[in-house]
């Protein structure tokens, strides 16, 4: 931060934002490139024609250009972040779509392990007529799946519980005598549907695969954002000082230069200016008046 004796200061609007601060460093840069011509250049066909009283420089005075430079590297800085912080965001937004999947993941892996409850449920219901296998062993398949008093409530758990509950259950079922119950039975599209839902349950939920962490990124700007604008008021006030009657053409080019600032300060002025009020029609009485007659 400069030492040196600031004698008047430059009051920015309040309603400055961003955006405003930086379409005006694009214009501004678009301006003093329009006004330099270094030697030896060459007229070119979509030159911008500067306005009268304005002669091409060769390059900016050392007192503008500094300035100017550093408003665009602090332009640059503030662009930056908000670009880091709106990937951040979009990033966010990206992972909560995720979510949505270990919702789904979850209603599919329940919806499956209520259809296997019912299928062996029933086939445990069967009386024992002779034949293999036994009513008896979806009996014991089901005891221990779904144990009484638990039964189902296991997949209404949090979903650390909910998996490690199916992971044992799971372990069970890949067993010879379950899978003995599951071809008896005509279990076997109950059992390759449960084993895809619970594929999906842990991957979803990263049980079984990395669930990228979600993102984080910058959320305080305020520090750009405070550096831009003192960047901002500063090239204004050395633009503005350059303008001196003796000095033939500076005024214009500073009017030039500061163009686009004041047609920004004339549109903020805009956004908060009162609506004026409707005028009283001089016929109506005054509230609280008594009518005439």
């Amino acid at each position: 931060m400069s030492d040196a004796t600031v004698l008047s200061t430059l009051t920015l609007p309040v309603e400055l934002v961003a955006e405003d601060v930086i379409g005006f460093r694009d214009q501004l840069g678009t301006r003093l490139a329009a006004v330099i011509r270094p030697k030896g250049h060459k007229h070119q066909a979509d030159e911008v024609a500067l306005p009268d009283g304005i002669a091409p420089l060769t390059a900016l005075p050392p007192h503008i250009e500094r300035p100017w430079k550093r408003f665009d590297a602090a332009v640059n800085e503030l662009k930056g972040f908000r670009h880091a912080r709106a990937s951040a965001q979009a990033s966010e937004a990206h992972a909560a779509g995720d979510a949505t999947e270990q919702d789904a993941a979850n209603a599919d892996s329940d919806d499956r392990w209520r259809a296997v409850e019912q299928w062996c449920g029933g086939a445990a219901g069967l009386r024992d007529d002779g034949k293999a296998p036994s009513p008896s062993e979806a009996r014991w398949l089901h005891g221990q799946l779904f144990p009484a008093p638990e039964g189902l409530r296991f997949i209404t758990r949090r979903p650390r519980v909910q998996w490690s509950a199916m992971e044992q259950r799971m372990t069970v079922l890949h067993e010879k005598r379950a899978q003995g119950v599951i071809a008896g039975f005509g279990g076997e599209r109950h059992f390759q549907q449960l084993g895809e839902a619970h594929d999906r349950f842990g991957k979803a939920f990263g049980f079984t695969t990395v669930v990228p962490d979600e993102a984080g990124g910058p959320t305080d700007g305020r520090p750009q954002w405070a550096a831009a604008r003192e960047a901002l008021r500063v090239v204004l006030q050395k633009i503005e000082s350059h303008a001196d009657p003796e000095i033939a053409g500076s005024q214009s080019l500073v009017t030039f230069l500061l163009r686009p600032y004041v047609e920004m300060i004339d549109d903020l002025a805009q956004t908060r200016r009162p609506a004026r009020g409707k005028k009283a029609d001089p016929a109506s009485p005054a509230p609280g008046t008594p009518a005439p007659g």
